[in-house]
C-alpha cells in the first residue's frame, strides 16, 4: 500500500495506527454493505409478503415459475448469502479489534 493513500486513510480516520484506521474503515464499509443488503431484501420480502424460506418452498407449488419469479429467487438468495458472509467478517474484524 502506498504511503500516500496510508497518510489519507490515517487523515480521514484520525488514528495514528495503521491497522487501527484500516480496521474502522473496513467496519464503516461492512456496516453500510449490511444496511444496503439488508435493504434489498425487505423489498423482496414486501413483494411478495413472506420471508425467503416460505418463497422458496412456494415457488412453483403456490408461485408460478415464472422468469421474474425465478430472477428474484436467484437475486434474493444471493443477497441473503452475502449478508451472512458479510456479517461473519464484521464479527471478525469486531473480534480482532477487540484481542489487539
Amino acid at each position: 500500500m502506498s504511503q500516500d493513500l496510508i497518510k489519507i486513510i490515517k487523515e480521514i480516520t484520525m488514528r495514528d495506527d495503521t491497522d487501527e484506521a484500516l480496521t474502522l474503515l473496513l467496519g464503516k464499509y461492512l456496516d453500510q454493505r449490511i444496511s444496503e443488503c439488508r435493504a434489498e431484501v425487505r423489498k423482496f420480502e414486501e413483494k411478495y409478503g413472506m420471508h425467503f424460506e416460505e418463497y422458496e418452498e412456494r415457488l412453483d407449488v403456490d408461485i408460478n415459475l415464472s422468469y421474474e419469479h425465478e430472477k428474484d429467487y436467484v437475486i434474493w438468495g444471493a443477497l441473503l448469502d452475502e449478508l451472512e458472509e458479510l456479517e461473519k467478517r464484521l464479527r471478525q474484524l469486531k473480534w480482532k479489534s477487540m484481542n489487539s
